[in-house]
């Protein structure tokens, strides 16, 4: 009987660890109320039992409201047919978008084409085609072992993105990048890299019934990160330090920040713990503080009344050495899908006509802080008076004109551009004219 007891307050022991295994299991996370999401914490890479949960997070993906994708076990499934050098770096998803009424699709992946003991050539193709854009790109580089503890690497990339409807012309960008890896030290690393941006092309679109023109382009940037494990400061845990800068511009699109984050992990995988903090333009500063408890469960332990936390986690008193070789096969990191830089300007002349004053305004997009000739016609044209543009291209002026039917343009001489003429009627306030006739000629009226 004492025995039955015994076993049975054991058993409950073990319940009420079951149930704090469940509320450690999940991440405890705080944040201010300005940062839009919270990133998964960049981890030092654990020992292989500890990996395994950390494969299993990585690729249980949080399902968008709108579309359904393929379960992990066809990616799985796919893993496991194709060779080794491709299945280490391939992302490939599909779904369907039910807003859109449109199929999406996903795919990433790193080709290695060529590959020697010291040095690699590789082939990275990327697809991304959501329910609104499609986006396409190319890369290709080479790394290179310079010693046994050091690493270079440069790479290049060309991209096409567009709406996702028949006749858009693609966004075109091209750039480069760096990359530097090195074992500086004992059981220890570092890792830097680095890319530039430059638009290939802009995209003109009339808008507003000709009144308007909207220039789209991909925004002229660059960003660079590096990532280094600290010096060993614990018996126990691991220390990683990272942080990013960024800066994209265009014609209106202006974005710069930075990140910095923190990384803590006991070497037996089972605890980890980041701290962020970042500050862009567009979004203001924000941090972010995430932990996260793994705690290995053995149900047989639990049916003999042992302690099922007991396996299969143990610990090692030496930190990871990670095998540099292995970067000649890793991804490349930099940013796909920049924001497009998007300006809309008024390109035609506008008139409205009050009494004896014509007011006008309008815009060059692409001449800037130049100087404009105003001319008036009768036959034929004549000049009248100068206006100069502002920063973006758009002027603005009023004239007094004499009684009668009078044509009006704005016209830069060194180029021959031309807006189309506008017609106005000036009536004489001596004669009686009609409610209509006023109507007709006075208003806002485009060409």
């Amino acid at each position: 009987m004492i025995i039955s007891s015994f076993k049975l307050i054991k058993t409950k022991t073990y319940l009420i660890l079951i149930v704090f295994y469940l509320l450690c299991s999940s991440q405890v996370i705080a944040a201010s109320p300005s940062l839009n999401r919270i990133q998964s914490p960049s981890t030092v890479e654990p020992p292989v039992i500890a990996a395994q949960f950390e494969h299993q997070q990585f690729n249980e993906k949080k399902m968008d409201h709108g579309e359904r994708f393929l379960p992990y076990t066809f990616n799985y499934g796919l893993r496991m047919a194709l060779p080794s050098p491709l299945k280490n770096n391939l992302d490939f998803d599909a779904g369907f978008d039910k807003w859109q009424g449109l199929p999406t699709m996903k795919l990433d992946c790193f080709l290695p084409v060529k590959a020697w003991n010291d040095k690699s050539v590789f082939f990275a193709p990327r697809v991304s085609i959501t329910g609104r854009n499609e986006s396409f790109s190319v890369g290709a580089g080479i790394r290179q072992l310079i010693t046994s503890e050091s690493m270079v690497g440069f790479h290049a990339f060309h991209d096409w993105t567009r709406d996702r409807k028949p006749g858009t012309e693609f966004l075109r960008q091209a750039g480069f990048g760096v990359e530097f890896s090195a074992l500086p030290g004992y059981f220890s690393d570092v890792t830097f890299s680095a890319n530039a941006y430059f638009p290939t092309n802009t995209r003109e679109e009339l808008k507003n019934d000709g009144i308007s023109v909207l220039k789209e382009s991909l925004p002229l940037g660059a960003d660079a990160r590096i990532n280094f494990l600290l010096p060993n400061v614990s018996s126990w845990l691991d220390f990683r330090l990272d942080a990013s800068a960024h800066k994209y511009t265009g014609l209106k699109y202006n974005s710069s920040g930075y990140r910095t984050g923190l990384s803590m992990n006991s070497r037996d995988g089972s605890m980890n713990m980041r701290f962020e903090r970042g500050e862009d333009s567009g979004g203001g500063s924000n941090y972010s503080f995430t932990a996260g408890i793994q705690l290995a469960f053995d149900w047989k332990a639990l049916l003999d009344s042992k302690n099922p936390f007991s396996a299969p986690y143990t610990y090692s008193d030496t930190r990871y050495n990670r095998k540099l070789r292995n970067n000649l096969y890793s991804k490349v990191s930099r940013k796909h899908d920049l924001p497009r830089d998007r300006l809309e300007q008024r390109s035609t002349l506008m008139a409205s006509v009050v009494g004896d004053t014509v007011t006008f305004t309008g815009g060059f997009p692409n001449l800037p802080y130049s100087t404009l000739t105003l001319q008036i016609s009768q036959s034929p044209w004549r000049d009248y008076s100068e206006i100069v543009t502002d920063d973006q291209g758009t002027y603005y002026g009023a004239i007094i004109m004499q009684p009668g039917v009078c044509r009006v343009r704005v016209l830069h001489k060194p180029s021959g551009w031309a807006t189309p003429p506008k017609t106005v009627v000036i009536a004489d306030p001596s004669e009686n004219t009609t409610t209509e006739k006023n109507d007709q000629s006075a208003g806002l009226a485009a060409f």
